[in-house]
């Protein structure tokens, strides 16, 4: 199983492994008896901290080797994201615990010895995190990880909190400034495509918008009531309002942020703020059917819908139903919008080609940036995220080259800036016919 590792007693140690965990499993891990079960999952829980100092390890083995770098990846934490296929969040928190444990050194032993878990280790790198309490955090390298060996994770989590407390308090103000050092907003999109908003700040910022805010539910609420007024008169309670109270707090909330958008296009300079949502062209047809109140006949559904055009002929149109940037739209909203707000009809090509602007014109700008962003969500370099609102439409075969690429959406492809850049190192991107991206170093082998 590990003939891809080079050095053979890491490669003979890992297939050991593979081989315990089969002779577990071919075992069986079923319970004969309440301390039978309890053994199970002591010993177990043990295996499994300990293939999470592993995975912690390979972080901090390839930020010592460097070896994120030969293939541009920003960072350790970033190649081993990629390579792993892990959620950025599963990522960041390796990578946390990487930085951690190399100043706790007994923490580590423990961690490694699974006598810790990771839920410990993770709640001992967060406090790591926090500059102000990190040198004395240190300083307790053997109680911390006795505490953590010896106490349930509540309970240690408590003790550590009260801890951190005491040592990066100093009074209302200081916590006040941290707290307005630390301001932060997210929209972040959830698996089922809802999104939630979350956000902090000081003291003084917050009551502002606190009292914004109210002005505008204010306003929502005194809406509601006036429709409950005009169909049940004098006898109009609360309980006829059309919207529950937090429906109401969005809805105000989306105003202040279409006000804001109308106010930058009102701005010198300003522009306006477009939202644009991409949905193929079968699925609009098939969800125009539903709005019709006609049940579309089942179509085949590609879990590869990047196939062999060699199979196909050509290249199968895969479902799409998002953003420019790939955030999910529910294909029922997006048509039902789509009928009182414009429609731009885009023809997609074999590589998902849209128009062509020819040597006319050096950079991709208006239609011809838009269609090169269509088919791509994020910058087309492996292991890189970075939206494509957020990057530049780049030639692949440069436009002053020996080539002398074109500006069409055929010959460009999102990238970021850092990526733009490595094409002047010798490496190329370049799409297959299926449309999908492909990196070759300078050597010619490509970046898996």
């Amino acid at each position: 199983m590990s003939s891809q590792v080079i050095d053979p007693e890491v490669a003979a140690a890992i297939d050991q492994i593979h081989a315990g965990l089969n002779s577990l499993f071919a075992a069986g891990l079923s319970p004969s008896s309440l301390d039978d079960a309890l053994a199970v999952i002591r010993e177990v829980e043990t295996l499994g901290r300990r293939m999470d100092a592993v995975q912690v390890a390979v972080v901090t083995a390839i930020e010592d080797g460097g070896w994120h770098r030969h293939d541009h990846h920003a960072s350790a934490k970033v190649m081993v994201e990629h390579a792993a296929r892990l959620s950025p969040v599963e990522a960041a928190r390796r990578a946390q615990m990487a930085r951690a444990l190399r100043q706790l050194p007994t923490v580590r032993a423990e961690f490694e010895a699974g006598r810790i878990g990771a839920c410990h280790t993770g709640r001992i790198a967060r406090a790591h995190a926090n500059p102000r309490v990190r040198g004395k955090l240190v300083d307790l390298d053997e109680q911390l990880a006795r505490l953590a060996a010896r106490d349930s994770y509540r309970r240690f989590d408590a003790r550590l909190t009260d801890w951190i407390r005491q040592v990066d308090e100093d009074g209302t103000r200081n916590a006040n400034q941290r707290h307005h050092d630390n301001r932060d907003a997210t929209i972040r999109q959830d698996y089922d495509g809802s999104w939630t908003i979350t956000g902090g700040c000081a003291s003084m910022d917050g009551a502002v918008l606190h009292d914004i805010l109210e002005h505008f539910v204010r306003a929502e609420f005194q809406a509601d009531w006036d429709k409950a007024r005009a169909e049940h008169g004098d006898a109009a309670t609360l309980d006829d309002l059309p919207r529950t109270p937090g429906q109401r707090r969005f809805d105000a909330l989306y105003q202040l942020f279409q006000r804001a958008a109308a106010a930058e296009a009102n701005l010198t300079g300003g522009s306006q703020i477009v939202t644009n949502i991409v949905i193929d062209h079968t699925t609009y047809e098939r969800y125009l059917t539903w709005l019709e109140g006609r049940r579309p006949p089942a179509g085949p559904i590609d879990l590869d819908p990047t196939a062999d055009p060699d199979v196909h002929g050509v290249p199968p149109v895969g479902f799409r139903c998002d953003t420019l940037d790939g955030h999910p739209i529910d294909p029922t909203e997006a048509t039902t919008t789509s009928l009182v707000t414009h429609v731009r009809r885009i023809v997609l090509g074999a590589k998902s080609n849209v128009i062509d602007h020819g040597r006319k014109q050096r950079l991709f700008t208006g239609p011809a940036q838009l269609a090169v962003r269509l088919a791509n969500t994020h910058c087309y370099w492996p292991g890189c995220h970075v939206p494509v609102t957020a990057c530049q439409s780049d030639h692949l075969v440069g436009f002053h080259g020996p080539g002398q690429g074109r500006t069409d959406p055929g010959n460009g492809g999102p990238a970021c800036g850092k990526h733009n850049r490595a094409k002047e190192h010798g490496y190329t991107p370049y799409r297959d016919q299926t449309g999908t991206w492909h990196v070759q170093r300078p050597d010619g082998t490509e970046i898996d």
